[in-house]
């Protein structure tokens, strides 16, 4: 009886054991399903925070999916664009006309996107020394506009830069950088977005005529114009530049200054290349 009694409490324990190892398996299951349940909503509120994100970045950024044309009653004009290189570039000379260089000078061309942080300063800092330098005849600009960042207002300011600099040249150097003063308030400063009137409207304050202007809200909303800002876009990239703003001396890159910021001194390469 005794031996019945030993191997009686010997199976018990052997089935306590067993019971606590599967308990503590099911703690550890429960537990691996806890902390994936957890990683899933983790993740899940990531993206919903993610594409709130992103959706105030397209309401700020203007997606709305209309133009917006305001009092304009214009039409959209053909976008046989002149003025312009083959490669999309806007020769500017010392008056600011729109396919016209400063004579004997060395070229500075600037690519940039009217909503990129580093085109904006760049732009402030650097405009009216391109300006002063071309009224010496010391420097000739060319612009490239082009729209990168894939957003409604680098599309239509870049549009808008083309249309200008095809239907009214003498302003465009002026246009452009008007451009650039209202794009850096959206960016900087997280203004409302343009709309197509109000770029319209940008055109007016330089002295753009006023059938260019009323045609301007129509025409950078209409599907060949967004095509020329495409093409323009691809042609830059298929030059294998990824990234704006890029800077050329008579038209070869110099990306010197992104090493040491001395934009200064890429300026001053293009005044040297003109006097050789």
């Amino acid at each position: 009886m005794a031996g019945n009694d030993q191997k009686a409490h010997a199976a018990s324990k052997k089935e306590k054991r067993e019971i606590a190892r599967e308990r503590a398996r099911i703690l550890r299951e429960q537990e691996a399903k806890r902390q994936r349940r957890n990683k899933a909503l983790m993740i899940g509120g990531a993206l919903v925070a993610l594409l709130l994100v992103v959706f105030a970045m397209l309401q700020l950024l203007g997606k709305t999916g209309q133009p917006n044309t305001g009092t304009y009653t214009g039409t959209a004009r053909p976008a046989k664009i002149a003025n312009i290189t083959d490669d999309y570039g806007i020769d500017v000379n010392a008056q600011g006309v729109a396919g016209k260089s400063v004579e004997g000078a060395g070229v500075l061309s600037v690519y940039s996107d009217y909503t990129c942080g580093g085109c904006i300063n760049l732009e402030s800092g650097y405009a009216a020394k391109y300006h002063q330098h071309a009224e010496a005849g010391e420097l000739s600009v060319r612009l490239y506009p082009v729209a990168t960042l894939n957003n409604p207002i680098s599309d239509n300011a870049t549009a808008a830069m083309f249309y200008v600099a095809t239907y009214a040249p003498e302003q465009a150097w002026a246009y452009n950088d008007a451009l650039f003063e209202r794009t850096a308030k959206t960016v900087k400063e997280h203004a409302s977005h343009p709309t197509e009137a109000e770029f319209a409207d940008i055109a007016a304050k330089v002295g753009v005529p006023k059938d260019v202007v009323n045609d301007l809200p129509a025409s950078i909303a209409a599907e060949d114009w967004k095509g020329v800002v495409k093409s323009a876009t691809e042609a830059f990239r298929g030059k294998n530049y990824n990234a704006t703003p890029t800077l050329e001396v008579n038209g070869t890159v110099d990306d010197s200054w992104l090493k040491d910021g001395n934009v200064e001194a890429v300026i001053q390469a293009a005044i040297d290349a003109g006097k050789k």
